[in-house]
């Protein structure tokens, strides 16, 4: 299929896309000047329910781009709605693309993953009503459908996109960060640590709100970790830093004799320095 030249306002994005990137749109806008014009097309279909000639199906952030640096077109690929799948079948493709051929932040992986089994649940009859809304966060990590959904995939396939029964367990949880909640923190340095999101989804919605919008705050003395935020909420001392002494002394501690005695004689210089200014 030859791509073809669309006008963008004619192009209707819906609105249950993920939040664009502005820093990966300037990316591509860059990409697109000059000798660099070239892209992959977009990927439209003709619309049928929201008034406009096309609704779009891949391509967001290109699309973005592009308005950004005022095009007034596009190429796209016009696909037959025969030939589109249906809505579950495209968001499979996209979660894919987007795990193939962009990197994600923790927290839209962990959507994407999420959405995906909640996909296979209901391909495979194993789902629940409910499931996604009423998905508790202490979810067993035995759970025998996250580990059939990865073992669903070769062991290539999941080393490439990252999918394990351990990866699922914690996509699962990150998920049940409300919508609301994500898309207020997606573009902060939280949205790509998993530690912090599995410590936000911890909490219950009302305090996940709170903590995004400490974090969210633009002010020099705002929290930057989840851990600020909540120590903020309940008025508690920042978490001191353990001193870096104390990790080597319980390194120390689990070693062998020898590989001790290795130790004192890699650093016998500030030993006998220590001993020296010792009082008797």
């Amino acid at each position: 299929m030859k791509p073809t030249s669309i006008k963008i306002a004619d192009i209707r994005v819906p609105t249950n896309r993920r939040r664009l990137d502005p820093a990966w749109v300037a990316t591509l806008a860059l990409d697109m000047q000059g000798d660099n014009g070239h892209m992959v097309p977009i990927e439209v279909v003709p619309d049928a329910e929201g008034g406009a000639k096309y609704k779009l199906i891949f391509g967001g952030h290109r699309l973005a781009a592009k308005v950004q640096l005022g095009h007034a077109e596009i190429d796209a690929f016009v696909r037959d709605p025969k030939d589109v799948a249906n809505d579950r079948q495209l968001r499979k493709r996209e979660i894919a693309e987007n795990l193939i051929r962009r990197q994600l932040s923790v927290l839209d992986r962990a959507v994407d993953i999420a959405d995906w089994r909640n996909i296979y649940d209901a391909e495979h009859g194993t789902g629940k009503a409910g499931r996604k809304k009423a998905r508790p966060v202490e979810i067993a990590e035995d759970d025998e459908l996250s580990a059939r959904f990865a073992l669903n995939f070769s062991d290539a396939a999941q080393a490439v996109l990252g999918i394990s029964r351990r990866s699922v367990f914690h996509a699962l949880k990150i998920a049940t960060i409300p919508a609301p909640v994500r898309e207020s923190i997606s573009l902060h340095a939280v949205a790509d640590n998993q530690t912090e999101l599995l410590l936000l989804a911890a909490e219950k919605p009302e305090r996940q709100e709170a903590i995004a919008r400490l974090l969210t705050l633009e002010a020099e003395d705002a929290p930057k970790t989840v851990a600020d935020a909540i120590a903020v909420i309940d008025r508690t001392p920042k978490p001191a830093a353990a001193p870096k002494w104390e990790k080597v002394a319980t390194g120390f501690a689990q070693l062998k004799e020898s590989d001790q005695h290795r130790f004192f004689a890699l650093h016998e210089a500030a030993i006998r320095q220590w001993l020296k200014g010792r009082k008797p």
